[in-house]
């Protein structure tokens, strides 16, 4: 026949488990006045993991913002580049600097002295 055991027996029999020993490991009657409160740990959880993604996120938007100002610099120099190589351009394409590359390489052309006339065809 089955034994009748109290309810007081039957707790202190399940306080061997995993929770049993993490409170013995930390020892938290001191300052709780009792167990440790298992039931609110999961809010504790749910807290460290906020915390832990804004940290991740802050993390991420400043990774962001240093890309953002070295992809400015970036491009800032890029656009210098460009106007310095567009000025070059324009100035080699002038008809001076034209005729002063060709005395240069001696290649025996000349400046045209008549300036062109316009053709106009009548219909």
């Amino acid at each position: 026949m089955a034994k009748n055991i109290s309810r007081v027996q039957r707790i202190q029999r399940s306080r061997k488990g995993f929770f049993a020993n993490l409170d013995k490991l930390f020892n938290m009657d001191k300052i709780l006045g009792g167990e440790f409160p298992w039931h609110q740990f999961k809010y504790f959880i749910w807290i460290g993991g906020l915390i832990i993604l804004y940290i991740g996120s802050s993390l991420s938007a400043e990774n962001l913002i240093y890309t953002i100002d070295t992809t400015k610099a970036e491009l800032e120099e890029i656009r210098a580049d460009y106007t310095t190589q567009e000025a070059e351009f324009m100035k080699r394409g002038k008809q001076s600097e034209i005729i002063k590359e060709m005395k240069r390489r001696q290649t025996g052309l000349q400046e045209n002295k008549t300036p062109p006339t316009k053709i106009i065809v009548e219909e």
